[in-house]
């Protein structure tokens, strides 16, 4: 911004007062930022440290039992206690009062934290095995509707986790020892999952954040295991059990009824997302099915795949100005090109070749790059 406003200084659009106030300004709001940012970091490591300290200290103190003479559901009641006031507290400080947003949306976030203590003590004081994907899907369900009441950012990071954490704990449960299903099955299962719950049109309207968040998530647990996938299919991923088959026929399913119902609302981009994701919903659907797989099939659907990722995410990222999608994808492109290249070229040229060559890629990749920004910029 201070390049533009000394651009519009030199060509006289704007006065040297006028200059110097707007990059005063912009000063001013950098510093602003940063001592917000330096204040939710500081509430977030606060938060968490409590929240484990409160836990662990009613979970493991057998005292209060016998201080306070009463039965065991009072460390239930305690922590309940805990959570709720840590809860409202917030919600009055941050929605009602509106003198301390910061530090009231960092109790609502401590107590989304305390809940899943809670239900882990449940576990403890009556002997339920609370180490199960229950809790994490118990726990996800109660947090859920508080990250989009209050358009929470960090609650909804933690809503991912727990997915996630359910997810594995889930087919761990199962005891399936079929170490190639848990390598590409499960991640790409998560991947999807969250890619599609960004597709929702409610999440993709209102929450826009939340949204791309689930996408981002997606597109890297998809993109790690597709470049696993160009380098080595060793085996078929053959699996009969409907735990692995049901799931992905209910995310084809829902994307498909997704397109269907929204057809009218639907852009050219959410077009090729439904398309990328039954795609490869089709495919993971023959991994479990099929008794034998080609290993070059695999190999080339994943290049293809990660190629169009690669393509879409630039596309996407330059059209609507967004630097995570730039960033996210920068990576994506970097880690398999070096991949490729050394996987390659390590083997079947000399040695300073190799460096040489792969030197040239990276500057041609990088002024591509500035080509584009500048080209985004001058249409901005």
């Amino acid at each position: 911004m201070e390049k533009k406003i000394k651009k519009w200084l030199s060509e006289g659009l704007i006065d040297n007062q006028t200059a110097l106030k707007m990059l005063a300004e912009i000063q001013e709001d950098r510093a602003k930022t940063r001592r917000t940012k330096i204040n939710i970091t500081v509430y977030t490591v606060a938060v968490i440290l409590i929240g484990v300290g409160v836990i662990t200290f009613i979970s493991a103190n057998e005292w209060i039992l016998k201080l306070l003479n009463t039965y065991d559901f009072l460390k239930i009641l305690l922590m309940t206690t805990v959570t709720l006031a840590s809860f409202f507290g917030g919600y009055k400080l941050a929605y009602i009062n509106k003198n301390f947003p910061k530090l009231g949306n960092a109790l609502i976030v401590l107590s989304s934290l305390l809940i899943g203590g809670t239900y882990a003590l449940i576990g403890q004081v009556y002997h339920i095995n609370a180490n199960t994907s229950s809790i994490f899907f118990l726990w996800l369900l109660s947090i859920l509707p508080a990250a989009y009441l209050f358009k929470s950012y960090a609650i909804n990071v933690i809503s991912i986790i727990l997915m996630i954490l359910g997810v594995i704990f889930f087919y761990s449960e199962l005891a399936i020892d079929n170490e190639l299903i848990w390598t590409v099955f499960i991640p790409v299962l998560c991947g999807i999952t969250l890619y599609s719950a960004g597709n929702i049109p409610v999440v993709l309207k209102k929450f826009n954040d939340f949204s791309l968040s689930y996408k981002i998530t997606g597109a890297v647990s998809i993109f790690i295991i597709l470049l696993v996938l160009t380098c080595s299919v060793e085996e078929s991923y053959h699996i009969t059990s409907p735990y692995y088959i049901v799931p992905v026929i209910l995310l084809t399913l829902f994307n498909l009824f997704n397109y269907v119902l929204h057809k009218k609302d639907c852009n050219n981009i959410l077009k090729a997302e439904t398309i990328c994701l039954l795609t490869m919903l089709f495919m993971l659907l023959m991994m479990l099915l099929l008794p034998y797989l080609y290993e070059p099939v695999f190999i080339v659907l994943a290049n293809i795949f990660i190629i169009a990722m690669i393509i879409f995410g630039f596309n996407c990222g330059y059209k609507f100005e967004n630097g995570r999608i730039i960033a996210v994808t920068n990576w994506m492109l970097t880690i398999y090109l070096a991949v490729n290249y050394c996987r390659w070229g390590w083997s079947f040229m000399d040695k300073s070749l190799f460096f040489i060559l792969g030197g040239m890629c990276l500057l041609a990749l990088g002024l591509f790059l500035e080509h584009k920004r500048k080209k985004s910029n001058g249409k901005g």
